[in-house]
């Protein structure tokens, strides 16, 4: 009996080939696409999922009160580090992340560390696949760690690096260190993921590096990672921190914590993705890319089941009469059933295999478009995870795309069948149903596109309050070096104004509370000297800049941001006094346009402008010409090496920042216009489909309607009338759901965007009804002009 069912369904194939091959195709580029959605999946939820004691392991974090509002900090003061260790007897193991602004020097080439300081409990806590050596040595503070990627760009293999010397570089220091180890690179969905590989090295050289800063001091931040084997004991533990809160709160006015909390390390990195919480370490990938994925791959996946369903329908609707004759031959319903079923499902069968062989392809796209953001890693038959996946996957096109079909044809009775009166084919409200929905998410995906590609647009052009495009900023250590570079640099014609700052825009700029009479608020803090205003192009609204060299200015003048003037909600600005470090007398000289000191990412916060003397300069800051900005960083980075040849140019464009709002924009861009493209297929596809079907079922009335003398226009518009209708309803569905859809998407990922336009749904609508008519238009042609009398003699 399986081997007749396989013959027929071959049989059944072969006479339907063409219909049959552009369903395993289609399906399978669907399947592609959800297999896309699983790795992304599956590359979220193990997240830090390489490290095997990430169960037992915490990072402590601190949460922050300010006006009744917690917020909570990856990192915790510099000294409980030290209290863990020697004072909590349940803390099995601990170990500080602490990053390095070295570099690393191998002959005459200087090249960046990616360093990271840690304690010797890192890596008995962390799970490191070393290659060569072992982490024994990190207790040696001259041993250093490399990863794979550091190794090979520097001697070739790993076992060559071993033992090998190179020496650090930070500041006007050098000291040699031995590589004691070098092991496999963490893959991109963990914490201690970095780009171009890294290195780990002892945390008392943390205190070589940064002399001045103590391991008692308070107002110094780390982040703190505990291991606690025993889960009961964790709440004990969580208890003891709270004691250091007062040594905290005494020495730190600006950061008030309520609470040391244990953040559990295994879903660390989702908590700070989905809190937004500031961290040394990496957070999952953003949910919006993530869910995403998911929900468009299901959708793509609904659209080619409905398409096989409208071919089980046609290909089914020329074996009626096989089927009244295997009823009149005894065969019992759930026989057909079966046969239909599995038919479908042999189908969807090729389709899986078609899908695993277009899964590599999109993979490669998707790591291309979501470059440094999310890379994937296929694992098709190592996962009994993803097995599972396949399976459910076949199990669900199969019963969907063949259950209708099945059910409904094998309920005919084989008298109505072979007598000839059984009207089948054409089109119902199921069909018409699967068509609109159909249309509907394919105008889902095109509306975002067309949304999403054109906030790409607005966001390029947005005004950041500051001139993002020809600014370039480097940093130094002190006076002497900055005009030391200052002296090269103005040799160049094409820098038109060149300032300093001990911080600035985009660079480690405080965020600290300020007080107005009883209102309080949290303000971000740079500090910058002559002419900061003038080379990165803030506007002055009204009031002054800082005066050259005025000490007057440096010790009590602010100037601020319009959104700092409306949080007070001061009408006249000027000489406004407010109290920052509870004693420190400050008054408004100054209002800028506002500043979007944060991107385009999160909420503008609102900013005070502090003015510093050159003797505090650690940033050199130059503007140019947009078009010219390339080669005026190439030419910082020549006079850098001549200036300072031991040290790596960390020299940076500012648009570097914008670069990436557009690089994001347009890989989402990309990616929906990939599945828009493919649903818009899809959906053509069914449409042709069903207007087969219709064409079958209104032949006869076509041909009559000839006769009487109908024109070809009329009969077009009376067969069109009902997919208008239907195309009209999915376009108001579909741009709603595009609507909410696109706006939901941009709105996790960016505070400031363009919502949806009535242009985009002008596009999308106008490229929807084009494509329908066009897959219509030619079949509904050729039968209008067909002659009636071929069609009545079919009949």
């Amino acid at each position: 009996m399986i081997k007749n069912y396989f013959l027929i369904t071959f049989r059944s194939m072969m006479k339907n080939s063409l219909f049959v091959t552009i369903n395993i195709f289609g399906m399978g580029v669907a399947i592609a696409c959800c297999i896309v959605g699983y790795f992304a999946y599956d590359y979220d939820v193990t997240f830090d999922g390489v490290h095997q004691n990430g169960e037992q392991i915490y990072r402590v974090s601190a949460v922050r009160e300010f006006e009744g509002a917690l917020t909570r900090f990856g990192y915790a003061a510099l000294p409980l580090g030290d209290v863990v260790d020697k004072t909590l007897p349940d803390v099995e193991q601990s170990s500080r992340y602490l990053f390095s602004t070295s570099n690393f020097k191998r002959g005459d080439d200087l090249f960046a560390s990616n360093l990271s300081y840690v304690d010797p409990d890192f890596f008995q806590m962390f799970s490191f696949d070393f290659i060569a050596g072992g982490a024994s040595d990190l207790s040696d503070k001259s041993s250093v760690f490399i990863s794979e990627t550091m190794a090979v760009r520097l001697f070739r293999t790993p076992e060559e690096a071993l033992g090998k010397t190179m020496t650090q570089v930070y500041g006007r220091e050098e000291k040699e260190v031995k590589i004691a180890g070098v092991f496999r690179e963490q893959p991109m969905n963990s914490s201690f993921y970095k780009n171009e590989g890294s290195a780990f090295m002892h945390a008392d050289n943390y205190k070589d590096e940064f002399p001045a800063i103590h391991e008692d001091d308070w107002r110094r931040e780390s982040t703190l990672f505990v291991r606690v084997n025993n889960p009961v004991r964790v709440s004990t533990v969580h208890q003891q921190l709270q004691a250091y809160i007062a040594n905290n709160n005494k020495v730190r006015e600006d950061f008030q914590v309520k609470e040391f909390a244990l953040d559990p390390f295994a879903t660390m990195a989702h908590r700070d993705r989905a809190e937004n919480v500031q961290a040394y370490t990496w957070a999952a990938p953003p949910q919006a890319a993530i869910v995403g994925s998911m929900i468009m791959s299901v959708l793509i996946l609904l659209i080619a089941c409905f398409n096989l369903t409208n071919t089980a329908i046609a290909i089914s609707s020329r074996r009626l009469k096989e089927i009244g004759i295997r009823k009149v031959m005894g065969s019992m319903r759930a026989q057909l059933v079966f046969q239909f079923l599995g038919e479908t499902t042999f189908i969807c069968l090729l389709a899986l295999v078609v899908g695993l062989g277009f899964a590599d392809l999109l993979i490669a796209g998707w790591n291309i478009m979501t470059a440094n953001h999310i890379h994937l890693e296929p694992h098709y038959f190592s996962s009994p995870g993803f097995l599972a996946f396949l399976f459910g996957v076949l199990f669900f096109t199969g019963l969907l795309a063949g259950s209708y079909p099945a059910l409904y044809i094998s309920r005919f009775k084989p008298v109505t069948i072979l007598k000839g009166k059984l009207k089948f084919g054409g089109t119902n409200y199921f069909t018409r149903t699967l068509l609109g929905l159909q249309f509907a998410i394919s105008l889902i995906t095109i509306v975002s596109a067309f949304g999403i590609l054109q906030n790409a647009r607005y966001q390029q052009k947005y005004d950041l309050g500051f001139d993002v495009h020809g600014s370039v900023i480097a940093t130094v250590n002190d006076q002497s070096e900055f005009d030391t570079y200052r002296d090269a640099l103005q040799k160049n014609p094409e820098i038109l104004s060149l300032a300093g700052a001990r911080s600035g825009i985009f660079s480690n700029r405080a965020h600290e509370p300020v007080k107005y009479q009883s209102l309080q608020a949290e303000v971000d803090i740079i500090e910058v000297g002559d002419n900061y205003l003038n080379t990165l192009g803030l506007k002055l609204l009204e009031g002054r800049d800082f005066m050259k060299d005025s000490e007057t200015d440096q010790r009590e003048s602010i100037i601020i941001t319009q959104r700092m003037a409306n949080l007070f909600k001061w009408d006249k600005p000027l000489g406004k006094e407010i109290i920052w470090k509870d004693t420190l007398k400050l008054y408004v000289v100054g209002v800028v346009k506002d500043v979007y000191t944060q991107g385009l990412w999160r909420e503008m916060e609102p900013m005070m402008i502090r003015y510093v003397l050159p003797a505090e300069y650690n940033q050199v800051v130059v503007s140019t010409k947009a078009e010219k900005v390339s080669s005026v960083n190439a030419y910082m980075r020549e006079q850098w090496g001549k200036v300072f040849p031991n040290r790596l140019y960390n020299g940076y464009m500012l648009s570097a920042e914008l670069e990436q709002t557009i690089a994001l924009n347009m890989s989402i861009v990309y990616g929906y216009a990939f599945l828009g493209a493919i649903a818009m297929l899809f959906s053509a596809t069914g449409l042709y489909t069903l207007v087969s079907l219709n064409m079958i079922r209104r032949m006869k009335e076509i041909g009559i309607r000839k006769i009487v003398g109908a024109s070809v226009s009329s009969i077009m518009r009376t067969v069109n009338r009902e997919f208008i209708i239907i195309l009209a309803l999915a376009s108001v569905v579909g741009s709603w759901a595009g609507f909410n859809w696109c706006n939901t998407i941009m709105g996790s990922i960016w505070k400031y965007y363009q919502g949806v336009t009535v242009w985009t749904f002008v596009v999308s609508v106008g490229l929807l009804f084009v494509i329908a008519v066009g897959t219509i238009g030619y079949k509904v042609f050729s039968v209008a002009t067909m002659n009636p009398v071929k069609s009545l003699r079919d009949e």
